[in-house]
């Protein structure tokens, strides 16, 4: 009987380390989706250093000639335009690859912004987004994007 015992004891042991080591790995996903939410905020608070830290510094447009110069040059742009700006980013798919370095990831991004109480502009955006890890941080490498409906 204690030898039965021993041995369950011994497999709940092996279980819950088997578990507390699960869940303390990487999830590439979960990262990615929050390094989304955190773009989002930090233009919705007109931090545009911590939007562009999340942008690689070759990133490119594939439809032109477009790369982070360009990026920082739009941000500029919206905020002078927006005193306020909302955010509501939501992510559709995302795709992991090559082990967890690289992923796809598509977003409708809903913008609003002005100066008043009430958004004077709006619009959607659909983003077609090449994201890699850098140093353990995702970074945007390349986007497509149009209106969206």
């Amino acid at each position: 009987m204690q030898r039965r015992e021993w041995l369950a004891a011994a497999a709940v042991a092996v279980a819950t380390v088997a578990a507390l080591a699960a869940c303390s790995r990487s999830d590439p996903e979960r990262e990615l989706r929050a390094t989304i939410d955190s773009m989002a905020r930090a233009l919705e608070q007109r931090r545009p250093g911590d939007f562009l830290d999340a942008v690689a510094e070759d990133f490119t447009r594939e439809s032109g000639a477009f790369g982070k110069q360009e990026v920082k040059r739009v941000l500029a742009g919206v905020l002078l335009r927006n005193e306020k700006i909302n955010l509501a980013v939501v992510v559709t798919e995302v795709q992991v690859q090559v082990q967890g370095e690289r992923a796809r990831a598509q977003l409708r991004v809903v913008a609003a912004g002005g100066a008043g109480l009430l958004p004077e502009r709006g619009q959607v955006w659909e983003f077609h987004t090449a994201w890699r890890r850098e140093r353990g941080a995702w970074k945007v490498y390349n986007a497509e994007w149009r209106e969206g409906l």
